[in-house]
């Protein structure tokens, strides 16, 4: 696969570039238009970005955990949208809804943003001033009353639902630059550093820990915000003072630890997306810090990384790790596990300036989680898989549990509320990530119809995409200024291109970015072409995909739906789906085979892509079958790895397949 390779001179760059830092716009200063900006408005107004919270309203609107219903040593019960007996293990849960909450505030609250729509702000305008108000007289913002907060010795929510909820609050404040909630972030994160202070204290140090205590190691995303916002050093040092109490302390999701990664026979055994979000952490320590060793253990977790992330960029999320290595027929990965890694990468991005992160954060967009939705919108899967042959509620690997996260779901209600929440704030973090400042100018990392506004030297300056990408590879550029400035514009190319062209201006090329540094005056327009053509290319163990810019492409498997659980307000219903077409999953494909592109739809969206014309090899009927592969974004059952019908040893090295349990990993050096 051409973005699960050479992944070591990736995490060389990583390192060696590390003073090449991206800084982050202020939210708010890209929007999208075109295919992007349609898609998040229909969310918005028709999906469950809108409406999750009259769909479970029990758990983010009936439930006041930041407010009246916080948490005190009294309360042994909640709600938390799956089955709660009141046993004592099952406080640990009790968090649950500030995770469900927050994560969905956040998105919906991007999204209302983003697509500047009135009545959507006043009802964020009402949530903001709603957990402004619940403040405590020492600035405290959380979910628990004074008799448990910062006193915790065994599981507890404290700083994620603090990181949840305050990750949506920064990105209010910059898109309205309202003082009032930066100084309220400022006041409630102040007081949590005098609560665990650097030297003197050990937050994560608490016996039977469970999902909580890990993920509060995202709080580190707070302090890089306010670090951003306010140049004080102290955050980006209490971020690494986090990672290192983290990696001190006996945890159950272990895989970040510092000894672990240092330790070579250790592999990723953890929940998926704790590990993938604890990235970040890392990634801050190592860039921030002078200590070798997390320069070390940083590239031994991207080492890791690439050995559990699948051919469409998932990574393996159903819902532990185990030891495996990732595998597309097999390997599950979890909604919520996408977003963090898609998080993680754009962290990656902006603190090494290397554009192979940008690569991995379009490949993983457009692929594994536009994969993982349904195309009305309505809902997404829990968990998927590369191949996608059933959707019938659990993946049939042996598992008598048999829990129901393989189906579409506006809610996954009966597994746990999370992965829809996070859904919604992953298109916002693609957006967010489109363009960057440097030193010098600006960096348009990922593509896509969007448009900047920002100033340079204290000038107003406008960088407009007018692109159908990724369905198409040529984008129009408009930059406009209020008055002359003299910047450069790095524009990212993209790893799986064998040439770009740029039409209209002059630019340097190196180190992967074409650079047009000049004098810039009122209107320029120019244009960038990538020069590719659908290949064939090959998998592990026999296998080959059919790939096409940074989209993966996949045969659509025909389906029998039926629909499971009813939601309101009308219209939402869990969603399963059973292969009736058995005949094309069998079918294989040769090596040497060729697609062409059909013509692109005047406004291509998901729903309605373009396809690449080719033929597969039918084994049973010894035959070819004239086919239309569709973007693997675009189905909902599905084949993207295909048997190579022709086991050339000169075109191909195959490996037996071991048990998915134990895959191994292995390079293949092609042409």
């Amino acid at each position: 696969m051409r973005l699960t390779f050479l992944l070591v001179a990736l995490i060389i760059n990583t390192i060696a570039r590390g003073d090449d830092v991206l800084a982050e716009l202020p939210f708010g200063d890209i929007r999208p238009q075109g295919w992007v900006e349609r898609q998040m408005r229909h969310d918005l107004e028709h999906g469950f970005v809108g409406k999750l919270d009259q769909l479970v309203p029990d758990l983010i609107v009936a439930d006041d955990i930041y407010g009246e219903d916080r948490l005190t040593k009294l309360v042994k019960d909640k709600d938390v949208g799956t089955h709660n007996s009141g046993a004592e293990w099952e406080v640990q849960f009790l968090w649950w809804n500030s995770e469900t909450q927050s994560n969905w505030w956040d998105g919906y609250l991007r999204h209302a943003v983003l697509l500047a729509d009135p009545a959507h702000r006043q009802r964020v305008d009402e949530y903001v001033a709603n957990k402004l108000a619940t403040a405590d007289e020492d600035g405290y913002i959380g979910i628990y009353a004074a008799d448990l907060r910062y006193d915790h010795t065994t599981e507890n929510g404290e700083l994620w639902a603090q990181a949840s909820l305050f990750r949506g609050l920064l990105a209010y404040y910059e898109t309205t630059q309202k003082q009032a909630v930066l100084h309220a972030v400022i006041r409630a994160v102040e007081l949590t550093m005098r609560a665990y202070p650097i030297g003197d204290s050990t937050p994560f140090k608490t016996s039977n820990a469970f999902a909580g205590v890990g993920h509060g190691l995202t709080f580190v995303d707070v302090l890089n915000t306010l670090y951003r916002l306010t140049g004080d050093r102290r955050y980006l040092n209490y971020a690494v003072f986090l990672y290192e109490d983290y990696s001190r302390h006996p945890q159950p999701e272990e895989d970040v630890q510092l000894d672990n990664l240092l330790d070579a026979d250790y592999r990723f055994k953890g929940h998926g997306v704790h590990t993938y979000e604890h990235l970040r952490a890392l990634t801050l320590a190592a860039t921030h810090d002078d200590d070798t060793r997390l320069d070390q253990a940083l590239v031994n977790y991207l080492q890791r990384l690439d050995a559990v992330t699948t051919a469409s960029g998932g990574p393996i999320g159903d819902e532990w790790i185990t030891g495996r290595h990732a595998h597309h027929g097999d390997t599950g990965y979890e909604y919520c596990s996408l977003q963090e890694l898609l998080h993680s990468y754009a962290v990656l991005l902006q603190n090494t300036g290397d554009p192979g992160w940008a690569d991995r954060m379009e490949w993983l967009t457009f692929n594994a989680a536009q994969g993982a939705r349904h195309p009305d919108g309505q809902s997404i899967a829990y968990c998927k898989t590369d191949n996608s042959v059933e959707m019938l509620g659990h993946l049939d690997m042996g598992n008598p549990q048999g829990e129901m996260r393989y189906k579409y779901s506006p809610a996954h209600q009966d597994v746990a509320v999370c992965c829809v929440p996070n859904a919604g704030r992953l298109y916002p973090t693609y957006v967010q990530n489109m363009l960057q400042r440097h030193d010098d100018g600006l960096v348009v990392s990922l593509y896509g119809p969007s448009v900047v506004t920002t100033e340079i030297d204290g000038v107003d300056v406008s960088v407009r995409q007018i692109t159908n990408y990724p369905f198409e590879h040529t984008v129009r550029f408009v930059v406009e200024t209020a008055r002359a400035v003299k910047f450069e514009l790095r524009l990212r190319q993209p790893g799986w291109t064998e040439s770009v062209a740029l039409n209209g201006i002059d630019a340097e090329q190196g180190d992967g970015y074409l650079r047009v540094d000049q004098r810039w005056t009122g209107r320029t327009e120019f244009t960038l072409t990538f020069d590719d053509a659908p290949e064939v290319t090959h998998g592990d163990n026999g296998t080959a995909f059919v790939e096409d810019g940074p989209l993966l492409y996949a045969l659509q498997l025909e389906h029998a739906e039926r629909t499971g659980r009813e939601y309101a307000p009308g219209g939402f219903v869990d969603r399963l789906f059973e292969g009736v077409d058995p005949e094309a999953e069998r079918y294989q494909l040769s090596l040497d085979s060729r697609f062409e592109r059909s013509a692109i739809p005047e406004a291509p969206r998901w729903a309605t892509p373009p396809t690449l014309r080719g033929a597969l090899y039918d084994p049973v009927a010894d035959r070819d079958v004239d086919v239309a592969l569709v973007p693997m974004g675009s189905t909902i059952l599905r084949k993207v790895s295909f048997d190579v019908a022709d086991n050339d040893e000169d075109l191909l090295l195959h490996v037996p397949s071991p048990d998915w349990r134990d895959q191994v990993i292995y390079f293949l050096m092609t042409d």
